[in-house]
């Protein structure tokens, strides 16, 4: 098998330069001997939100002549040193089989490093997930090729080896077919940072595998830089106090430390991001509110020429981009634009007789403002949705015609410089926002002598934070009270589902409530209301809670009685046009195939 795979999967984790890094704390020896010992750094571990252990698996008598084990005296010092606590602190097979247990009861993956094949037999039967190749046996191509066998990744370390000696173990574990990562290591204890030499990272990962770093350095630094680099397996010693006996707890971490590392690891991961170019939404909105676009100097007719006297740059940034005005003169027009109209990506290509709604079987709609929905109308779609601000309540708005759309009406977010929230705990601004959704239900009301059925009201729930945890059952409790005091009379009122970091007042908030599927779900089931799928903000939460986002729809859908569709991008990018997000549309879509209510894009700029 020449090629290699880019990922590997443990247990459930995928270990990739795309997934979170994975963090191994190495008890090793550390544990003296003793069961009770390695129980408490499992705790501490999973304390820290370590995504596994390892342990060190040893038969002594397959490893040294009996003269090594018997009479260490006739050897070099390190032999008179080692040899003993090696045979001190060899845990049993069954208290292996105890921890591994223990373990897997707190979440954490058991990953052991077998010295010899006895051992990794020993570890196959026991079922761990992985197997650890130390350093000292990366030469060791009988025991990879042993561990191979069984068809589990195996995790290479490579220290104290020539690049050809990493070539050939490469080459081996490819004919292999085994899945594997390798891990930069300096095999001294401990490594000085003038030595660590982290930029043989990026080397390995010549290789196309997986590349990790397995750290024998003083505190959390080096380790942090590497997850930085793109280290995607970090593996630290730890230890319950540095100056306990023995070879590795001096160049360990303490349970403060490790918690430390993976804290800031944690950070570092969402710091790094992906390749792929996206903008927040929060730049979205100062793009749009500072940048600048093109528009019209004066009236220009079907069939005129545009040159570069009839285009001014001016803000704000609704229109085509200033950079495309060499693109834009020499076109011809094919639609009447008024002197400070924006220029539109459609100006750029030939004109289209297309029947737009023609491409779409289900009520398809677009998202209108007062003084765009003309223009909306003139797509014609199936359905309408105004998305009303505070300010919107207080225009007298009367539609020209009867209009054969549906009605969809998106009540506002803000009240003032507060954000409406049904869920507050704050008396003051849970009976301002049913105020405000009460009145949006009056503007429903209204418009729907011009439109077609019932019409529909979104609101979103509230119980966002800047920084507190708060209590989802008191959300719950303050959210039903509202809606108590909610006149739904002639119309459908529906909340949304949430993402889990909005963007408000150009800033990143906290959600607490209405995103899980389980909660609406129940939420729904308990009230008999219906929501307003966002599939952005769902992506996002589950991207945050490392959900299943086929599954989420799949819990969802029965209780959905309108659509937000757009990409979504990472913990908060939300809104990303299709296909630019990491929204698996192929699959996500399918599940889609027999709704048969209405849905909008809702794309930030589309």
């Amino acid at each position: 098998m020449d090629s290699v795979s880019k990922k590997i999967t443990i247990g459930k984790a995928e270990i990739s330069y795309d997934s979170a890094t994975y963090i191994i704390a190495e008890i090793g020896i550390n544990h003296n001997g003793e069961v009770d010992m390695a129980r408490t750094l499992i705790d501490s571990a999973a304390d820290a939100g370590a995504n596994a252990v390892k342990f060190q698996k040893r038969h002594l008598q397959s490893l040294y002549h009996d003269d090594v084990l018997d009479h260490t005296q006739r050897f070099e010092q390190y032999f008179q040193y080692m040899i003993p606590i090696l045979k001190r602190v060899e845990l049993e097979e069954k208290d292996h089989e105890t921890l591994k247990c223990y373990a897997e009861s707190k979440g954490l993956e058991y990953i052991c490093t077998p010295f010899d094949v006895k051992s990794a037999g020993f570890l196959a039967e026991l079922g761990v997930n992985a197997f650890k190749i130390s350093s000292a046996d990366l030469t060791n191509l009988e025991l990879i090729e042993y561990c191979s066998s069984f068809g589990k990744p195996l995790l290479v370390s490579t220290g104290m080896s020539w690049w050809d000696e990493i070539e050939k173990t490469v080459d081996l574990l490819r004919r292999c077919g085994s899945e594997f990562a390798l891990l930069h290591c300096r095999s001294v204890y401990p490594v000085w940072p003038r030595d660590v030499n982290l930029r043989m990272i990026n080397r390995l990962r010549e290789f196309g595998c997986p590349v990790g770093y397995s750290g024998h350095d003083i505190g959390i630094t080096i380790p942090l830089v590497a997850a930085s680099m793109g280290a995607c397996i970090i593996e630290k010693h730890i230890t319950l106090n540095k100056r306990l006996s023995g070879p590795d707890h001096k160049i360990s971490l303490e349970p403060f430390e490790l918690k430390r590392l993976v804290r800031d690891i944690r950070v570092a991961d969402q710091a790094m991001g992906k390749t792929k170019r996206f903008l927040l939404r929060g730049e979205i909105i100062n793009r749009e509110l500072f940048g600048k676009s093109l528009v019209a100097a004066l009236d220009i007719s079907p069939g005129d020429i545009f040159t570069r006297d009839k285009i001014m740059v001016k803000g704000p940034g609704k229109g085509l981009s200033p950079n495309r005005m060499d693109d834009l003169i020499g076109k011809s027009c094919h639609r009447l634009i008024r002197a400070g109209d924006y220029f539109t990506d459609e100006d750029l290509s030939e004109a289209e007789d297309s029947n737009f709604s023609t491409k779409f079987r289900t009520k398809w709609g677009l998202i209108a403002r007062y003084d765009d929905f003309e223009t909306m109308v003139s797509f014609s779609p199936k359905v309408i949705e105004f998305h009303l601000t505070e300010e919107d309540l207080n225009v007298n708005f009367t539609p020209v015609q009867q209009y054969q759309q549906e009605l969809v009406v998106h009540a506002p977010e803000y009240i003032g410089e507060k954000l409406m929230d049904l869920c507050s705990a704050d008396e003051t601004i849970r009976r301002a926002s049913i105020d405000l959704v009460n009145k949006t239900i009056i503007v429903g009301r209204k418009l729907s002598a011009h439109f077609s059925g019932t019409p529909i009201v979104i609101a979103h729930p509230g119980a966002m934070s800047m920084n507190a945890v708060l209590n989802k059952q008191k959300l719950k409790t303050a959210l039903l009270a509202s809606l108590k005091d909610i006149d739904c009379l002639g119309v459908e009122l529906i909340f949304e589902n949430l993402p889990p970091y909005p963007w408000y007042f150009g800033g990143a908030w906290k959600g607490n409530y209405f995103m899980s599927a389980e909660e609406i779900s129940i939420f729904c089931q308990e009230t008999g209301m219906k929501i307003c799928f966002d599939l952005s903000h769902a992506a996002l939460y589950c991207n945050a809670k490392e959900k299943d986002l086929c599954q989420y729809i799949e819990t969802i859908l029965p209780h959905t009685r309108h659509l937000h569709l757009a990409d979504g991008y990472g913990l908060d990018g939300e809104g990303v046009q299709l296909g630019e997000g990491d929204i698996e549309l192929d699959q996500v879509m399918t599940l889609f195939k027999d709704y048969q209510g209405s849905w909008v894009p809702e794309i930030w700029r589309g």
